[in-house]
C-alpha cells in the first residue's frame, strides 16, 4: 500500500514539474487556459459556440488573406518605385566593391586568367603578324599568362552618372601584378643575326575607367578618364636561358594618350 502511494506521489510531482516547465516555455498559457474555461462554461450553460467558432475562423482567415495581399502589393509598388528612381536619377550614390574584388580573387586563377590570356594572346599574335621591321625578321609569341593577381576594382567606390541620354559607370582600376609571363621570341635580321627573348614579367596600371553600355545593352565601350599610370617590367635575353635584369618602362602611359 505504501509503495502504491509512493508511485502516485511521484507521478503527481512529475506532472507538476512538467506543467511548470510548460508555463515557462509557453508564457501565453496562463492567459489561454482561463479563456478556454470561460468558453467551455458558456458552451455548457449559456448557448452553443460551435457555429460561432466557424464564423470567427472564417473572418480571421479572410482578414489575414487581405492583409497578406496588401503587403505583397506594397512590396511590389516599392520595388517598381525603386527601379523608376534608379533609371531616372542622373547620378547614383558611391558604392564600394569589396564583394566584387573578393569574387575576382576566387575565380581569377582558374576562370578569368586562362580565358583572358587566350583572348589577349590571339590579339597579340595578330598584331605581331602585321608588324614589319627591317631589323626584325620574325617575332612570335611563346607564352602568355596574366598571373595570379586580379585587378582591384572600385577601391574608392563606383557610381553611375548621366551624360545626355547616356548612362556612364565610373570605376577605379588598380592592377599590380609581378608574376605575369608574356614571352616573345625575336629573330633579328641581317646583318646582326641571332635571336632575342623578351619577357614581360610585371605590370602596374592605375586609373579611373568609365564604362558605357551601347547597342541596347548588348555591348559596352570603355576608356580611361585621363592617362593612367602604367609601368611594365621587361627582361631581355639571348639564345638560351641567359637574361638581363628586369627593367621598368615608366613612360608607357604616354602611349595611351
Amino acid at each position: 500500500m505504501a509503495r502504491t502511494k509512493g508511485v502516485a506521489f511521484l507521478g503527481i510531482a512529475e506532472a507538476v514539474e512538467f506543467l511548470n516547465h510548460l508555463m515557462r516555455e509557453k508564457s501565453f498559457l496562463p492567459f489561454l487556459i482561463p479563456l478556454i474555461l470561460a468558453a467551455w462554461c458558456v458552451e455548457r450553460w449559456v448557448f452553443s459556440l460551435s457555429n460561432w467558432v466557424l464564423v470567427v475562423v472564417a473572418v480571421l482567415a479572410t482578414v489575414q488573406y487581405f492583409h497578406h495581399q496588401r503587403q505583397i502589393l506594397v512590396e511590389d509598388l516599392n520595388k517598381k518605385w525603386q527601379r523608376v528612381i534608379l533609371s531616372t536619377s542622373p547620378i547614383t550614390p558611391v558604392e564600394h566593391c569589396e564583394w566584387l574584388n573578393k569574387l575576382l580573387m576566387e575565380v581569377w586563377l582558374n576562370y578569368f586568367n586562362p580565358r583572358f590570356s587566350t583572348r589577349f594572346a590571339c590579339i597579340v599574335e595578330k598584331r605581331l603578324k602585321q608588324l614589319k621591321s627591317r631589323l626584325i625578321e620574325k617575332i612570335e609569341l611563346q607564352e602568355f599568362s596574366l598571373g595570379s593577381s586580379p585587378p582591384s576594382l572600385g577601391l574608392l567606390g563606383t557610381h553611375w552618372s548621366t551624360f545626355g541620354d547616356q548612362q556612364i559607370m565610373h570605376l577605379g582600376v588598380d592592377w599590380d601584378t609581378s608574376d605575369m609571363s608574356i614571352m616573345l621570341l625575336t629573330k633579328v635580321a641581317k646583318p646582326l643575326r641571332g635571336t632575342a627573348r623578351i619577357v614581360v614579367n610585371s605590370l602596374h596600371i592605375k586609373g579611373e575607367l568609365v564604362l558605357m553600355p551601347v547597342l541596347d545593352g548588348r555591348a559596352f565601350l570603355y576608356s580611361f578618364v585621363s592617362t593612367p599610370d602604367v609601368r611594365i617590367g621587361i627582361a631581355f635575353g639571348s639564345g638560351g636561358s641567359q637574361s638581363l635584369p628586369a627593367t621598368e618602362l615608366p613612360g608607357v602611359s604616354l602611349w595611351l594618350v
